[in-house]
């Protein structure tokens, strides 16, 4: 690979990392203070409202902003056709939310949902200049405005939705606070990326984008579809705060996998797309990826389900602990999200969309199946929860099917990439649990738990000289070290022209 394309796919590694990883460590302080403050009726409410924002914030954002990364010559007159065409899906749907929310309301006999949705869908209309913003950004891998950007964003709007939360607003807070990151967002990416929109609107061009576009349009509907499915199930069917309860057992482990999942979408896309017509090399960039990402992921994912249970009572107080079991769960559904992400973005890069879209059919006719079992055939919203575990290890078998017939990648090779942190996983869960044994408070339990598991994790890799490992520190250190020495390059004094020491 290109010296230099490395150092700059790199480099748009690390600055989507801090991005993603400083943007989700402020969220997630943010969210452990307001789960303190707030009750889990506030959260089912607002779990409900954005049931309907999120499938509707689809038809705005994907499928137009992934086509302009994967467009070679994208310029101007396709962004702003794409925005002008976003804009337009967002009026048609803000409308239908306007008006239909008294019918949600009624059905879920929640009259709250009426003012909230209508305010909250506002926020379909700075997706759309978010989607375009984050699509040019994300072509030029400069990731640095991407990270100042949403993390500013994060900590105005957490800022001011903790305040409303002192002061009393419930739901209203967590309405609030969604508003204001996202146009915070819009607000702050134009201050760093200064693009202007013209005054132009070319149908030949969406049409162009839409033709790759709409397939993973369809993809992320059908995605979005079925997790708001379980969440509609739960919060109709199941009386009480399940759905709140469902809702934040799933959101830590999202938050950790979500860290990994936007490097591998927003950087390895345009890294994979660059050598797309050399399927050998998109193949041999991808089984790096995944023996990375199941490096970090896995040993993340395995001790979260660990210490479930401190970790829950120390920074969301007892009131949360029926989150639990929903937590662990997740744990296995999201360790293989980001590994199944970097196949499907190497599936993507090489345009092939309709079998992107033709994965996504089989895997929520399974999630469909497996949903409607764990409905009529138990009583319990747990049975859900497996339901969408099972789904998960039925998606990452139908992505190594199409890995196989696209790229040659065998299963035996993408099983091997996986094996060995997965057993490492194994060893460290095994240590976290044998401390969860002490007789100490939850507080210092929670801790020697953490030092323990990233002890005896990198212990093992270190000692065991796992491939991965010594690839991703190689690669990190090379980096850094190509910086340090640029940088005393720039600081070293240059000797003056002959002619001036004459």
């Amino acid at each position: 690979m290109d010296h230099s394309f490395r150092n700059k796919t790199i480099s748009g590694v690390i600055w989507k990392a801090m991005e993603s990883g400083g943007n989700q460590a402020v969220r997630f302080v943010i969210s452990v203070v307001l789960a303190r403050m707030l009750d889990p009726q506030n959260y089912t409410t607002l779990a409900l409202l954005l049931i309907f924002v999120n499938i509707a914030d689809v038809f705005v954002k994907r499928g137009f902003s992934t086509a302009l990364v994967q467009r070679k010559d994208a310029d101007n007159t396709d962004f702003s056709s794409v925005l002008w065409a976003s804009l337009a899906i967002a009026g048609v749907l803000y409308v239908a939310l306007f008006f239909g929310a008294p019918a949600i309301a009624k059905f879920y006999q929640e009259p709250l949902i009426v003012p909230a949705l209508r305010v909250v869908s506002v926020i379909l209309f700075s997706g759309a200049f978010n989607s375009i913003q984050s699509a040019i950004i994300t072509r030029k891998l400069e990731f640095r405005k991407l990270c100042m950007a949403t993390l500013g964003a994060t900590l105005a709007s957490g800022g001011i939705g903790i305040y409303m939360a002192y002061a009393g607003y419930g739901v209203w807070a967590l309405v609030v606070q969604q508003m204001i990151g996202s146009f915070a967002t819009v607000v702050l990416l134009w201050s760093l990326d200064r693009w202007k929109p013209a005054l132009v609107f070319s149908m030949e061009r969406v049409k162009l984008l839409f033709g790759f576009g709409w397939k993973l349009l369809v993809s992320s509907l059908l995605d979005t579809g079925y997790s708001s499915l379980s969440s509609l199930v739960i919060g109709k069917r199941y009386i009480g705060d399940s759905l709140a309860f469902y809702n934040r057992g799933r959101q830590y482990p999202d938050m950790v996998a979500s860290n990994l999942t936007n490097v591998a979408l927003s950087v390895l896309f345009p890294a994979y797309a660059a050598h797309q017509d050399d399927t050998s090399r998109v193949r041999e960039m991808v089984r790096k990826t995944n023996r990375s990402t199941a490096l970090m992921i896995f040993p993340m994912m395995a001790g979260l389900a660990a210490v479930a249970v401190p970790f829950v009572r120390v920074l969301l107080t007892d009131k949360w602990l029926p989150s639990v079991p929903y937590l662990q769960m997740m744990c296995v559904v999201y360790a293989l999200y980001p590994v199944e992400a970097t196949d499907l973005q190497a599936i993507n890069a090489l345009g092939r969309s309709d079998l992107y879209l033709k994965t996504e059919i089989y895997k929520k006719i399974f999630g469909l199946l497996a949903l409607a079992v764990s409905v009529f055939a138990f009583t319990t919203p747990l049975a859900i929860a497996w339901a969408v575990v099972a789904t998960a290890v039925f998606s990452m078998f139908v992505t190594m099917v199409v890995m196989k017939q696209l790229f040659g990648y065998r299963y035996r090779d993408q099983l091997w990439d996986m094996t060995p942190p997965l057993l490492l996983s194994g060893a460290m869960w095994a240590a976290v649990y044998g401390v969860s044994l002490l007789p100490v408070g939850d507080l210092p339990k929670l801790i020697f738990e953490i030092v323990a598991g990233v002890a005896v994790y990198l212990a093992l890799a270190v000692l065991l000289k796992l491939e991965s490992f010594t690839y991703l520190w190689s690669s990190m250190k090379g980096y850094f070290q190509k910086r340090k020495n640029r940088s005393e390059c720039e600081e070293a004094p240059v000797d003056p022209p002959m002619s001036d020491r004459l």
